[in-house]
């Protein structure tokens, strides 16, 4: 790995140019610009190059509706719909629609959240979507690029390859170019090999090697050799080795989204989004400090660079500042796997400074304190992904996950109370899960629905790069690509072992599929009760002697009224969890009182009975949110 600035190209001091083209194909989501090409365009262009972006993803938006278009590109079912959908324009018609059909059985509840009925997503595959193709192969010079480059991340492969197939048919001297998460590993050079309308893979960070590769291109000379890219010579594939990983993310530039605004803006906002605002994508930090010490089992991220790095918290802000400036944006997702818990302070507080109105997200680990989440909040990272994943404590050392039960609830509590979006879901079917764990986990749920539900619950998929994937410790057997590949690319021409991400299998070990059900029904049913006009709550009210606990998470409402020691006891263990011998402690250092720990035992075993505390291991949190928003 070495710093950017010590492998900048030097094609400006050359005074070598060419045009570059980056397309951006569906189902990338609408409402934001890729940050792949933004930061692509943007080192381009220091290097000495002219570069159009072009959001083809947005004229789909357009032409089958903003709310259809977003739940395609949400979709992260094992349909691979948005891929289906373009596999005709890119490979030719197959007569195999009503095998999909049967091997896809939640594609009735797609077709039902879009109003549309199968025959008709049929149309779009067989011949809207082709016909589409054709339009954007015509109506885009592409003849005034020497390359136009494809960045494929989730179900953008197919839209890819049908107008790269396009282009080098009409305009055989361009050059196309790959890269992106999809064709990380050995998954680019399988796509090189099978697709002789691809002329280079660049697999890993692109920042250097992309635009190397493009210096190469514009001296006349073959990019094959250059670290990172694949391509072909002498009849065969020719590797450059490992790609560099940037080590000094302060030495990027900011990325460029102009093509973004100026397109969005154009086909009309509402037509494309709806009322959604857009969103500006920003990149603080790569890799992650948690898996580099504790691999989440299920986790595929980070094929090629684990090791964190962050960008400077100055830096931050004031790339924030330029972005928000240039595109009148406040609207900020930060696309790292984990915030650099250095910003909690040296980011935090001068964005607080500030008194701007930015709405950032981030993704965080769920072991945040509440004062952490209050500083957060009020620097305007208001929406969070913490990664919870389960609220069984096994289940979650099974994940490797470095939380446990009260964490994950401390951090749902504190979050919501500070006004926090939280976007989280529960993750079921690890080796070695037992049926006391969903009892357990069924149990907290209940206790717990003040708070806003996950967006769902199901079982793990089994990901390229995830440990689970690569170690044979765990015994995972029968492992094969999802049944939805065979019918986007044709299984003689592609091993689909060498480009799937998402695997069928099995573990050496019993399913429980009766308690993962049951689960989902409660997850279902809290859901539910948060879609109506009356939501249900927990909250407490607090004088100096006293609390009263008001109760609304059930039929029947119920009100609780506690006194001096009660009251200091579940207001101490609010914030997080203690167990006895330290909350009598603090009874006898704060409050004078010298309750014994039989009597605090008891107080605590109350409490719980109540279902207003949660316990685990000896140690107790209070689920009631204060009233008082200045907590």
């Amino acid at each position: 790995m070495l710093p950017l600035t010590q492998l900048q190209s030097s094609s400006r001091e050359k005074n070598l140019c060419t045009r570059v083209a980056l397309v951006n194909m569906p189902f990338a989501l609408a409402d934001r610009p890729s940050i792949q090409c933004g930061l692509l365009k943007a080192g381009l262009i220091r290097a000495g190059h002219e570069v159009d972006v072009h959001y083809l993803n947005l004229e789909l938006a357009t032409e089958i509706g903003a709310d259809a278009y977003k739940t395609i590109s949400q979709l992260r079912a094992d349909q691979f719909l948005g891929e289906w959908l373009f596999s005709v324009a890119a490979f030719g018609y197959r007569s195999d629609e009503s095998d999909y059909l049967a091997a896809c059985p939640s594609l009735s509840d797609t077709c039902r959240e879009l109003g549309w009925d199968f025959d008709y997503l049929c149309r779009l595959r067989n011949e809207i979507f082709p016909g589409l193709l054709d339009q954007w192969a015509k109506k885009i010079a592409w003849k005034r690029y020497a390359v136009v480059g494809f960045t494929c991340t989730f179900e953008q492969n197919t839209p890819a390859f049908a107008l790269a197939r396009r282009i080098k048919k009409k305009h055989s001297k361009i050059i196309t170019v790959f890269g992106g998460a999809n064709f990380d590993g050995g998954m680019g050079e399988e796509y090189l090999k099978a697709l002789p309308f691809i002329d280079y893979v660049v697999v890993g960070e692109g920042d250097v090697s992309f635009p190397q590769l493009i210096d190469r291109i514009a001296s006349g000379t073959a990019g094959t050799g250059v670290p990172g890219v694949i391509g072909r010579g002498g009849g065969k594939l020719v590797s450059g080795g490992t790609g560099a990983s940037v080590s000094n993310l302060d030495g990027l530039p900011d990325p460029n989204y102009d093509e973004y605004f100026e397109t969005l803006f154009r086909l009309g906002r509402e037509r494309v989004i709806g009322d959604r605002p857009p969103m500006l994508l920003v990149e603080t930090a790569r890799g992650c400090w948690w898996g580099e010490k504790h691999h989440c089992t299920f986790c595929g991220l980070n094929a090629n660079g684990m090791q964190f790095r962050s960008k400077p918290p100055a830096r931050v802000r004031d790339e924030l500042r330029r972005l928000s400036s240039r595109y009148k944006i406040v609207n900020f997702e930060a696309v790292d796997n984990i915030m650099d818990l250095s910003y909690l302070d040296q980011l935090c507080e001068p964005l607080t400074e500030q008194r701007s109105d930015y709405q950032i997200f981030y993704e965080v680990k769920a072991n945040l304190t509440p004062a952490q989440l209050r500083k957060m909040a009020r620097a305007g990272i208001t929406a969070i992904q913490p990664g919870i994943e389960s609220l069984n404590s096994h289940v979650l050392d099974l994940m490797r996950k470095g939380t446990n039960k009260l964490l994950n609830v401390r951090l749902l509590k504190w979050a919501h109370y500070y006004g926090m979006r939280v976007g989280w879901n529960i993750l079921t079917g690890f080796p070695g899960e037992l049926p006391e764990d969903y009892e357990d986990q069924i149990k907290v749920l209940k206790q717990i629905v003040h708070l806003p539900p996950p967006s769902g619950s199901g079982p793990i998929w089994l990901e390229r790069f995830s440990p689970y994937f690569f170690d044979p410790s765990f015994e995972v057997k029968n492992v094969k690509p999802k049944p939805a590949y065979s019918f986007i690319y044709q299984a003689g021409d592609i091993d689909l072992k060498k480009i799937a991400y998402f695997f069928d299998h099995e573990f050496d070990a019993p399913r429980l599929d009766e308690q993962h059900q049951k689960l989902h029904d409660v997850v279902y049913d809290w859901k539910s009760r948060w879609e109506r006009s009356v939501v249900p709550v927990l909250v407490y009210q607090r004088a100096p002697d006293w609390i009263q606990v008001i109760d609304r998470r059930y039929d029947q409402p119920a009100v609780h009224a506690f006194n001096r020691r009660e009251a200091f006891v579940y207001e101490f263990c609010g914030e997080t969890y203690h167990p006895v011998e330290i909350i009598r402690n603090r009874l006898r250092e704060d409050d004078g009182d010298n309750a014994t720990t039989s009597e605090v035992a008891s107080v605590v075993e109350r409490f719980c009975e109540l279902g207003l505390m949660l316990e685990e291991n000896g140690s107790f949190l209070s689920l009631a949110l204060p009233v008082n928003p200045n907590w």
